[in-house]
């Protein structure tokens, strides 16, 4: 379940992220930029998968440390967490990191930088963050209840992820994204209750 809910989590707010990046592209001469950032969000993704396997692998390596590396990795994620949910409560914040991502389409349109590789880098920062996060929470977790365990939680959550994506790119239907956000933000509030109980422990 805690896999689950990150995952959704920071899932979402990176479709939330690429969904008002592209909404403004909706003329047939802009729906070409498109493509770029999607292919950007595609390497992202990829990115993100090898980052886990470096962290992973990492993690094995230095599994002698027992519960001494388990409790280092979860006040790392706390920490991380702790920041995260300060943010996602001020409303500057969210505003402002969506300001900064249209601010930066809005200078490659312009032909400021070079577009399509300027397209594809916005595509791959609106989602690299969250997966880094991803990562680094899960590790935590992957420590503390195991791989195979861990993973079937993010397989589910992906599987709601890609439900919400088509509902809003394909269907072009609107969801109430900050009321969905704020649930799920609570519900990552139980989740860092938890890491802190067990890293305490």
């Amino acid at each position: 379940m805690n896999a689950g809910i990150i995952v959704f989590r920071e899932g979402l707010e990176a479709v939330v992220i690429i969904a008002t990046l592209m909404s403004s592209l909706k003329s047939a001469q802009e729906r070409k930029y498109r493509r770029p950032m999607w292919m950007g969000v595609i390497l992202a993704l990829v990115v993100t998968a090898l980052t886990w396997l470096l962290a992973h692998g990492i993690l094995q390596s230095l599994a002698r440390y027992g519960e001494k590396l388990e409790a280092v990795v979860s006040v790392i994620a706390i920490a991380v967490l702790l920041l995260i949910m300060n943010w996602f409560f001020h409303n500057t914040y969210w505003t402002g990191w969506l300001a900064n991502f249209h601010a930066t389409k809005k200078r490659l349109l312009s032909g400021e930088a070079g577009l399509l590789l300027g397209l594809v880098m916005l595509g791959i920062t609106s989602v690299y963050r969250e997966g880094f996060e991803i990562v680094l929470f899960l590790q935590a977790l992957v420590l503390e209840a195991g791989v195979a365990t861990v993973l079937t939680g993010v397989l589910v959550s992906l599987a709601g992820v890609c439900l919400v994506g088509l509902i809003i790119f394909r269907l072009q239907k609107s969801l109430p994204y900050m009321k969905i956000l704020v649930v799920t933000g609570i519900m990552i509030g139980t989740v860092l209750l938890q890491m802190v109980g067990s890293t305490t422990h």
